[in-house]
């Protein structure tokens, strides 16, 4: 267990301008992908009353920080991709990882974890393990019904991440029904979710990116680098980016 802030480790790995250019193109992904149907409103009250935001990634990814040299994931990248959004604002992404834990064994220790780090967005990203593990959904559902609870009785607004993506994967896991519950649960809970499921499945159908290999030639940061940018638009829509731009410096 443990949590990790990114804050100024980001800033070595700025985009080259000839790689951006060339890689931005398959980031593209449908609008109703990074359109939230809820609002993260206490997310944009923090950058309107404290011009910055801080933003809690809760992961059962065994890494989400890796750096040096190591593969870089998408929590460097979304960082990165706010402040460019907003310049004059202050973001800070830290990460917690429980590694391979599942939900019901994050819940135990999740007020504590927010009361240290006292983030005004927790990103849950969460399925993943409960679909290897093949745990109830009924079951997933309520720990989700929970964790929605305690993160916004801390002062939080909360945004699912589903699974990912993975045409390895997806036909030996129940990967489906925990992604029906948690489209539920945002639904009835006015949760924004984050669809990376599809929306890595769109990049697969339309060839922007081969999720079946398996070699390393640069395609897990490139993934990576474009789940963060894609996230980082959604959070700016479900914060209200383009209204704070507009205020007063």
């Amino acid at each position: 267990m443990r949590t990790k802030a990114l804050g100024a480790a980001v800033l070595p790995f700025l985009f080259m301008s000839g790689m951006v250019s060339a890689q931005d193109h398959r980031c593209e992904a449908p609008d109703a992908y990074v359109e939230p149907y809820y609002k993260a409103t206490r997310a944009g009250l923090s950058l309107r009353t404290n011009k910055s935001l801080d933003i809690l990634i809760i992961s059962s990814a065994p890494s989400q920080t890796r750096i040096g040299d190591k593969l870089r994931s998408y929590p460097m990248f979304l960082e990165t991709a706010l402040k460019e959004r907003l310049p004059k604002y202050e973001f800070r992404v830290g990460v917690h990882t429980e590694a391979r834990k599942t939900l019901k064994e994050i819940l135990a220790a999740l007020p504590q974890t927010l009361e240290k780090s006292n983030p005004s967005l927790v990103i849950l990203q969460t399925g993943t393990v409960e679909a290897i593990n093949g745990v109830d959904p009924d079951k997933y559902e309520r720990k989700l019904e929970k964790a929605v609870e305690i993160i916004r009785k801390s002062g939080a607004d909360v945004i699912f991440v589903n699974p990912q993506f993975s045409p390895r994967t997806s036909f030996v896991t129940n990967s489906g029904s925990m992604n029906d519950r948690i489209r539920r649960v945002a639904s009835y809970a006015d949760v924004p979710l984050f669809n990376r499921y599809d929306i890595m499945r769109h990049w697969s159908e339309n060839e922007a990116f081969d999720f079946t290999a398996l070699k390393n030639d640069g395609t897990f940061e490139a993934v990576h680098r474009c789940l963060g940018r894609v996230l980082a638009e959604f959070i700016s829509r479900a914060a209200s980016f383009s209204e704070i731009a507009k205020l007063p410096q």
